[in-house]
């Protein structure tokens, strides 16, 4: 059938069933038992109305068949040919003698009703038909046949009178209604059928109201008539009455619209409310979740950080207790080199801490990531065993990123130890590089706030062939001192420091893995727009710079800081004074010789911080230079003032002879005010 034609087994398909089976039930008794056994009451039901001709219960039974065919999907053809057979069958009826009975006949009415039957027919069998098209026969096949039932109700005698209707039967009306009113619900989806069908609140008001909008005015209309014919009341009062109660009947219907409407609109309402306050105490309880989560990492952060640092300071502690007691001279030696090495570690886990929440300072260079992923696994190889083979794939010769160099070979390192440590009784590792165009979508998905853009990135890619993680355990592997390993076999920082890295530089860290299937770690890095010229990596040896005498301000509220730093300077031959505060920096500055330089924290008390200090300097202070030291770098501050004056920068903890090397660098420049 058609692709509009409705499906079997829906109300509609049984509601048109059923009518199409009683318009045929009337056409079948009236041939037979009216025109066939002669019972009067199926040919015109009263003695006094007309009867349905044969040629009229053919083409109802015709009809019928048409309809009980569209509802068992038959073939169309079928369809369109018991169309055909109901228009000859009403050509016949005014042209063949033999279909004409006197003093009966087919009406006027009744002819178009039946040519209404077989457009109908025809057109449940066309594609592509408007709505207008098919609603506009079976709405007009409705009109022309409810006339005369009403009339044959209120027995009008003006109704035979006219000469469209005189002939029309009224079980021909009653048939020939139920054939359109099927052919209506046979196309409910489509016009004003549409809305009295849906299933909505308003189409379900609609068809509780429809009773009684019909029958109220054909009861208030017969007893009007009743009222007339016996006198009692006048054709003026008769009307006033009629119009009043018509009035109210449609006031009613207005009153039980809007009492629905408000109804639905108040529990709407009401629906939004519990809505919103669902969705607020929801946002509270993930507030309270995620709160818990920061507080739980918090927690496991501050933890392994105190287990590390509280190492840390034992060891120092404890070379210099033995200095200071072991009166043996040739031992102090070794006392402070253990000392200064364990500081060291310390302030290299400060540093992984800092790439892990994105505030240390890198120095990203143009660099040829390929030539930096074979030195890192030249580094890699003393630290693989003989049963892991090392395999590589890198096809990003000619591409540039910006990074920096050493956090980039420290968080490779990371990846490729954990890799390793996967893979206790051997196995593979496979580093390969590519570029891809990565939409806003993907970068999305790095796991950072970041609101990366899309474009280019590189990629790094370390894949293992160790026994790969669960999605638990994937989620919470970039956590800081989260690891699957045995207890003291890892810090739980090497993923979490790789991560930090990427978010830093750009990109973001991607992890895959399946359980059996081994892990990959991709580490992704934007494309740099720069030159193609690869920054040369050279390594600078320490050097010892011969000391002059300078006059230097150190601003920081650390006394303890102040007093080391002031005493190394100084053993330089240099004049030191110290202030707590930008403050006080500025009053020393204003109060005496300028200082030739001052090297100032980023963070202290007060109001002014060490940009700002900076920036004063150099409007006041031209000829002298600043250097700013921290022990994070402060990334909003260097991003809002970087562009207009980037100073040399210190990151805590300092060693002496790099305080040295700096300080004589910067005093051999012409300073920047």
């Amino acid at each position: 059938m058609t692709p509009d034609a409705p499906r079997p087994n829906t109300w509609h398909s049984k509601t048109t069933f059923y009518l199409a089976m009683f318009a045929g039930a009337l056409a079948l008794l009236n041939l037979i038992l009216g025109w066939g056994f002669g019972l009067d009451f199926f040919l015109r039901v009263w003695s006094e109305y007309p009867a349905m001709v044969p040629g009229t219960a053919i083409s109802l039974l015709f009809g019928s068949l048409g309809l009980i065919a569209l509802h068992k999907r038959s073939n169309p053809w079928l369809v369109r040919l018991f169309s055909v057979v109901i228009a000859s069958d009403v050509i016949a009826n005014y042209r063949l003698p033999i279909f004409q009975v006197v003093p009966d006949g087919m009406s006027i009415a009744t002819a178009m009703a039946c040519l209404l039957v077989a457009v109908c027919l025809w057109s449940r069998t066309v594609r592509g038909l408007s709505t207008l098209a098919r609603l506009l026969p079976k709405t007009v096949g409705l009109s022309i046949t409810m006339v005369p039932i009403i009339g044959y109700l209120y027995n009008s005698e003006a109704l035979f009178a006219n000469p469209v209707y005189t002939l029309m039967a009224l079980h021909t009306a009653i048939g020939f209604t139920s054939l359109f009113v099927a052919f209506l619900i046979n196309d409910a989806e489509v016009g004003w059928m549409r809305i009295l069908a849906a299933p909505e609140l308003g189409s379900q008001m609609l068809r509780k109201l429809l009773p009684f909008l019909v029958l109220v005015p054909v009861g208030l209309t017969g007893l009007a008539l009743i009222a007339s014919n016996l006198n009692y009341v006048s054709a003026d009062l008769r009307a006033s009455v009629l119009a009043y109660t018509m009035i109210l009947m449609l006031v009613i219907a207005g009153f039980y619209f809007a009492h629905v409407i408000n109804k639905t609109e108040q529990r709407a309402a009401q629906a939004e409310k519990l809505q919103r306050e669902s969705d607020r105490a929801r946002q509270v309880a993930e507030v309270a979740l995620e709160r818990g989560q920061k507080i739980e990492a918090l927690g496991k952060l501050v933890g392994g950080v105190a287990h590390d640092f509280n190492n840390t300071l034992s060891v120092v502690l404890g070379n210099l207790q033995l200095l200071q007691a072991d009166p043996d001279k040739s031992a102090h030696p070794v006392y402070l080199t253990e000392a200064v090495e364990a500081v060291q570690n310390a302030a290299e886990l400060t540093r992984q801490l800092l790439a892990y929440g994105r505030k240390s300072r890198l120095e990203p260079v143009p660099t040829n990531l390929d030539d930096l992923v074979r030195k890192t696994l030249n580094m890699f190889q003393r630290l693989c065993p003989a049963n892991i083979t090392v395999s590589t794939r890198l096809t990003a010769n000619d591409l540039i990123v910006e990074l920096d160099p050493v956090n980039f070979q420290q968080a490779l390192l990371n990846i490729l130890i954990n890799a390793r440590d996967a893979q206790p009784q051997g196995g593979k590792i496979v580093i390969s590089t590519d570029a891809q165009e990565m939409g806003r979508e993907q970068v999305a998905g790095f796991g950072g706030a970041e609101q990366l853009l899309s474009g280019t990135f590189v990629s790094v890619s370390v894949v293992d062939a160790g026994p790969g993680m669960a999605a638990q355990e994937l989620s919470r592997a970039t956590e800081p001192f989260f690891t699957t390993k045995p207890v003291g076999e890892g810090t739980g920082l090497g993923l979490s420091v790789a991560s930090g890295f990427c978010r830093q530089s750009g990109g973001g860290l991607t992890l895959i893995s399946e359980p059996g299937h081994g892990l990959t770690a991709r580490m992704f890095f934007p494309l740099s727009p720069s030159s193609p010229n690869v920054a040369t990596e050279t390594k600078q040896q320490p050097t010892e710079v011969k000391p002059s005498a300078h006059r230097i301000l150190l601003v920081d509220d650390d006394e303890k800081v102040t007093r080391v730093m002031a005493r190394q300077l100084q053993l330089d031959g240099n004049e030191v004074e110290v202030a707590l505060s930008a403050a006080e920096a500025l009053e020393i500055m204003s109060t005496g010789p300028a200082p030739d330089l001052v090297i100032t924290d980023m963070v202290m008390p007060g109001a002014m911080q060490g940009h700002a200090l900076a920036k004063e300097i150099r409007a006041r202070f031209p000829g002298t230079h600043v250097v700013l030291m921290s022990g994070y770098d402060s990334i909003r501050q260097r991003q809002t003032d970087g562009a207009e004056w980037n100073e040399p920068f210190l990151q805590k903890p300092i060693n002496w002879i790099l305080l040295r090397e700096v300080a004589a660098s910067v005093l051999s420049q012409t300073p920047k005010g």
